[in-house]
Protein backbone atom coordinates (compact mmCIF):
# COMPACT_ATOMS: atom_id res chain seq x y z
CA UNK A 1 0.00 0.00 0.00
CA UNK A 2 2.68 2.46 0.99
CA UNK A 3 4.51 2.09 -2.27
CA UNK A 4 1.54 2.56 -4.48
CA UNK A 5 0.65 6.03 -2.32
CA UNK A 6 3.91 7.24 -2.56
CA UNK A 7 3.00 6.51 -6.58
CA UNK A 8 0.09 8.70 -6.60
CA UNK A 9 2.25 12.12 -5.19
CA UNK A 10 3.26 14.52 -7.06
CA UNK A 11 7.12 15.13 -8.03
CA UNK A 12 6.69 18.76 -6.30
CA UNK A 13 5.51 17.20 -2.99
CA UNK A 14 7.70 18.36 -0.10
CA UNK A 15 7.38 16.37 2.74
CA UNK A 16 7.55 17.77 6.15
CA UNK A 17 10.42 16.96 8.22
CA UNK A 18 9.68 14.03 11.04
CA UNK A 19 9.68 15.60 15.01
CA UNK A 20 12.47 12.67 15.24
CA UNK A 21 14.67 13.74 12.16
CA UNK A 22 17.18 16.67 12.67
CA UNK A 23 18.20 17.55 9.25
CA UNK A 24 21.55 19.79 8.70
CA UNK A 25 22.80 21.19 5.57
CA UNK A 26 26.86 20.43 6.96
CA UNK A 27 28.34 19.07 9.69
CA UNK A 28 31.51 17.55 10.45
CA UNK A 29 30.52 14.45 11.87
CA UNK A 30 26.66 13.73 12.39
CA UNK A 31 27.71 11.01 15.10
CA UNK A 32 29.60 13.69 16.95
CA UNK A 33 26.61 16.21 16.51
CA UNK A 34 24.82 13.44 18.11
CA UNK A 35 27.23 13.34 21.17
CA UNK A 36 26.34 16.98 21.79
CA UNK A 37 22.56 15.99 21.64
CA UNK A 38 23.25 13.29 24.15
CA UNK A 39 25.00 15.87 26.39
CA UNK A 40 22.53 18.57 26.00
CA UNK A 41 20.21 16.31 26.91
CA UNK A 42 18.20 16.86 24.13
CA UNK A 43 18.31 13.31 22.60
CA UNK A 44 15.93 10.60 22.30
CA UNK A 45 15.37 6.82 21.73
CA UNK A 46 15.19 7.09 17.52
CA UNK A 47 16.35 10.38 17.37
CA UNK A 48 18.38 11.03 13.82
CA UNK A 49 20.72 13.31 12.48
CA UNK A 50 20.62 13.71 8.79
CA UNK A 51 23.31 15.89 7.06
CA UNK A 52 23.26 16.45 3.34
CA UNK A 53 27.45 17.02 3.74
CA UNK A 54 30.46 16.09 6.65
CA UNK A 55 33.45 17.74 6.43
CA UNK A 56 34.95 15.27 8.99
CA UNK A 57 32.73 11.83 8.40
CA UNK A 58 33.81 8.96 10.56
CA UNK A 59 34.80 5.62 9.03
CA UNK A 60 36.09 2.35 10.84
CA UNK A 61 39.64 2.62 12.42
CA UNK A 62 39.76 6.70 11.86
CA UNK A 63 39.13 6.61 8.57
CA UNK A 64 37.29 9.36 6.74
CA UNK A 65 33.98 8.73 4.92
CA UNK A 66 34.09 10.39 1.60
CA UNK A 67 31.03 11.13 -0.10
CA UNK A 68 29.32 13.96 -2.64
CA UNK A 69 27.06 16.71 -0.82
CA UNK A 70 23.58 15.99 -1.54
CA UNK A 71 23.72 12.89 -3.10
CA UNK A 72 23.78 10.30 -0.30
CA UNK A 73 22.64 9.67 3.46
CA UNK A 74 24.90 10.35 5.78
CA UNK A 75 23.09 9.84 9.28
CA UNK A 76 23.26 8.88 13.05
CA UNK A 77 20.67 6.84 15.13
CA UNK A 78 20.50 7.45 18.36
CA UNK A 79 19.77 4.37 20.35
CA UNK A 80 18.83 3.97 23.76
CA UNK A 81 19.17 -0.11 24.41
CA UNK A 82 17.08 -2.06 26.85
CA UNK A 83 17.99 -4.64 29.51
CA UNK A 84 17.96 -7.45 27.30
CA UNK A 85 20.54 -5.49 24.66
CA UNK A 86 22.48 -4.39 27.56
CA UNK A 87 23.57 -7.32 28.64
CA UNK A 88 24.74 -8.44 25.14
CA UNK A 89 26.43 -5.12 23.34
CA UNK A 90 27.94 -6.95 20.68
CA UNK A 91 24.53 -8.19 19.04
CA UNK A 92 23.83 -4.75 17.81
CA UNK A 93 26.71 -4.73 15.58
CA UNK A 94 25.30 -8.04 13.73
CA UNK A 95 21.22 -6.85 13.91
CA UNK A 96 22.26 -3.56 12.32
CA UNK A 97 23.93 -4.63 9.27
CA UNK A 98 21.29 -7.39 8.89
CA UNK A 99 18.29 -5.05 9.00
CA UNK A 100 20.26 -3.04 6.28
CA UNK A 101 21.17 -6.11 4.11
CA UNK A 102 17.65 -7.26 4.64
CA UNK A 103 15.76 -4.09 3.49
CA UNK A 104 18.19 -3.29 0.34
CA UNK A 105 17.56 -6.98 -0.56
CA UNK A 106 13.51 -6.27 -0.35
CA UNK A 107 14.32 -2.71 -2.39
CA UNK A 108 15.44 -4.14 -5.38
CA UNK A 109 15.33 -7.99 -6.19
CA UNK A 110 18.10 -7.89 -8.88
CA UNK A 111 20.69 -6.91 -6.20
CA UNK A 112 23.04 -9.49 -4.61
CA UNK A 113 23.81 -8.28 -1.24
CA UNK A 114 25.74 -9.52 1.56
CA UNK A 115 27.50 -8.31 4.46
CA UNK A 116 31.68 -8.18 4.89
CA UNK A 117 32.07 -8.62 8.42
CA UNK A 118 32.11 -6.82 10.38
CA UNK A 119 29.45 -3.93 9.22
CA UNK A 120 29.95 -3.52 5.70
CA UNK A 121 27.28 -4.04 2.91
CA UNK A 122 28.14 -5.12 -0.28
CA UNK A 123 26.11 -4.62 -3.12
CA UNK A 124 26.87 -7.02 -6.19
CA UNK A 125 30.62 -7.51 -4.30
CA UNK A 126 31.01 -3.87 -4.00
CA UNK A 127 30.57 -1.56 -1.09
CA UNK A 128 27.27 0.37 -0.75
CA UNK A 129 27.60 1.43 2.79
CA UNK A 130 29.07 1.20 5.78
CA UNK A 131 28.02 1.49 9.44
CA UNK A 132 30.10 2.82 12.84
CA UNK A 133 28.91 2.76 15.94
CA UNK A 134 29.89 4.49 19.16
CA UNK A 135 29.04 4.08 22.45
CA UNK A 136 27.99 6.03 25.28
CA UNK A 137 28.51 5.22 28.96
CA UNK A 138 28.17 7.07 32.11
CA UNK A 139 29.84 5.21 35.01
CA UNK A 140 29.65 1.64 33.94
CA UNK A 141 26.07 1.85 32.61
CA UNK A 142 25.67 1.54 28.68
CA UNK A 143 23.32 4.42 28.03
CA UNK A 144 23.19 5.17 24.44
CA UNK A 145 24.61 3.85 21.18
CA UNK A 146 24.80 6.35 18.15
CA UNK A 147 24.51 4.32 15.15
CA UNK A 148 26.50 5.85 11.95
CA UNK A 149 25.39 4.87 8.73
CA UNK A 150 26.98 5.80 5.24
CA UNK A 151 25.16 4.61 2.25
CA UNK A 152 25.81 5.87 -1.16
CA UNK A 153 22.75 6.33 -2.96
CA UNK A 154 22.36 8.60 -6.09
CA UNK A 155 26.24 8.89 -6.23
CA UNK A 156 27.70 7.72 -9.66
CA UNK A 157 31.18 8.34 -10.10
CA UNK A 158 33.88 7.79 -7.06
CA UNK A 159 37.50 8.41 -7.00
CA UNK A 160 40.21 5.69 -8.54
CA UNK A 161 41.37 4.87 -4.74
CA UNK A 162 37.46 3.68 -4.05
CA UNK A 163 37.93 1.04 -6.20
CA UNK A 164 35.46 -1.10 -4.59
CA UNK A 165 33.33 1.47 -3.54
CA UNK A 166 29.36 1.85 -6.05
CA UNK A 167 26.01 3.09 -5.33
CA UNK A 168 22.21 2.15 -5.08
CA UNK A 169 21.51 4.06 -8.14
CA UNK A 170 24.87 2.85 -9.99
CA UNK A 171 23.87 -0.91 -9.43
CA UNK A 172 19.72 -0.21 -10.11
CA UNK A 173 19.67 2.85 -12.82
CA UNK A 174 17.05 4.31 -10.50
CA UNK A 175 17.37 7.51 -8.50
CA UNK A 176 16.07 7.17 -4.87
CA UNK A 177 14.64 9.54 -2.13
CA UNK A 178 17.02 9.88 0.79
CA UNK A 179 14.28 10.33 3.20
CA UNK A 180 12.64 7.72 2.46
CA UNK A 181 15.57 5.12 3.02
CA UNK A 182 16.11 7.06 6.11
CA UNK A 183 12.60 6.15 7.52
CA UNK A 184 12.41 2.65 6.02
CA UNK A 185 15.68 2.24 8.06
CA UNK A 186 14.90 3.65 11.33
CA UNK A 187 12.07 2.02 11.36
CA UNK A 188 13.25 -1.29 10.46
CA UNK A 189 16.17 -0.79 13.42
CA UNK A 190 13.86 0.28 15.75
CA UNK A 191 11.17 -2.59 14.94
CA UNK A 192 13.87 -5.28 15.47
CA UNK A 193 15.02 -3.69 18.77
CA UNK A 194 11.88 -3.86 19.71
CA UNK A 195 11.82 -7.70 19.29
CA UNK A 196 15.02 -8.53 20.73
CA UNK A 197 14.77 -11.00 23.21
CA UNK A 198 11.89 -12.81 21.80
CA UNK A 199 13.11 -15.34 20.01
CA UNK A 200 16.73 -16.77 20.66
CA UNK A 201 19.65 -14.91 18.79
CA UNK A 202 21.41 -17.71 17.05
CA UNK A 203 18.84 -16.93 14.52
CA UNK A 204 19.95 -13.70 13.56
CA UNK A 205 23.31 -15.05 13.96
CA UNK A 206 22.20 -17.61 10.58
CA UNK A 207 20.23 -15.22 9.04
CA UNK A 208 23.49 -12.44 9.44
CA UNK A 209 25.58 -15.67 7.96
CA UNK A 210 23.91 -16.82 4.88
CA UNK A 211 24.58 -13.02 3.38
CA UNK A 212 28.01 -13.36 4.82
CA UNK A 213 30.51 -12.00 1.85
CA UNK A 214 32.90 -14.89 1.00
CA UNK A 215 31.56 -17.76 3.42
CA UNK A 216 33.05 -21.16 2.11
CA UNK A 217 35.30 -19.38 -0.28
CA UNK A 218 39.02 -18.71 0.54
CA UNK A 219 40.55 -15.65 0.89
CA UNK A 220 43.37 -13.05 1.80
CA UNK A 221 43.53 -11.09 4.54
CA UNK A 222 46.16 -9.08 6.83
CA UNK A 223 46.51 -8.99 10.20
CA UNK A 224 46.75 -5.20 11.47
CA UNK A 225 49.13 -5.93 14.29
CA UNK A 226 52.36 -7.23 12.60
CA UNK A 227 51.23 -6.95 8.83
CA UNK A 228 51.06 -10.92 8.01
CA UNK A 229 49.50 -11.89 4.86
CA UNK A 230 47.73 -15.16 5.08
CA UNK A 231 44.72 -16.85 3.31
CA UNK A 232 41.80 -18.91 4.95
CA UNK A 233 38.66 -20.32 4.47
CA UNK A 234 35.22 -17.60 5.64
CA UNK A 235 33.11 -20.16 8.14
CA UNK A 236 30.53 -17.91 9.48
CA UNK A 237 30.49 -15.26 12.62
CA UNK A 238 29.90 -16.56 15.79
CA UNK A 239 27.33 -14.61 18.38
CA UNK A 240 30.41 -12.92 19.73
CA UNK A 241 30.69 -11.38 16.49
CA UNK A 242 34.15 -13.35 16.19
CA UNK A 243 34.94 -14.26 12.91
CA UNK A 244 35.88 -17.76 12.31
CA UNK A 245 38.51 -18.70 9.22
CA UNK A 246 40.03 -22.18 8.73
CA UNK A 247 44.01 -21.15 8.04
CA UNK A 248 46.48 -24.23 7.20
CA UNK A 249 47.41 -24.60 10.71
CA UNK A 250 43.61 -24.99 12.04
CA UNK A 251 40.55 -22.41 13.00
CA UNK A 252 41.48 -18.82 13.73
CA UNK A 253 38.83 -16.71 15.47
CA UNK A 254 38.78 -13.25 14.91
CA UNK A 255 37.96 -9.93 16.49
CA UNK A 256 36.45 -6.90 14.87
CA UNK A 257 39.86 -4.79 13.84
CA UNK A 258 42.35 -7.34 13.95
CA UNK A 259 42.53 -8.03 10.61
CA UNK A 260 42.16 -6.71 7.02
CA UNK A 261 40.35 -8.18 3.87
CA UNK A 262 42.86 -7.76 0.36
CA UNK A 263 40.41 -8.08 -2.62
Amino acid sequence: MRSKLRNLLRKQTVKPYPKWLCQLDTVDSTNNYAIKLIEDGMAQHGTVVWALEQTAGKGQRGRKWETEPGQNIMMSLIIEPHKALASNPYHLNMLIPYVMADYFARRYQYWQVQIKWPNDIYINAKKSAGILIENIFRGSQWSYAIVGIGINVNQTAFPEHLSTATSLQKESGLAFDLLDIIQDLRAGILNLLMQYGQQPFEHFVQAYNSILLGRGQRMRFRLRDDDEIFEATVLEVDAEGLLHLQTAHGLFKCASGSLQWLF
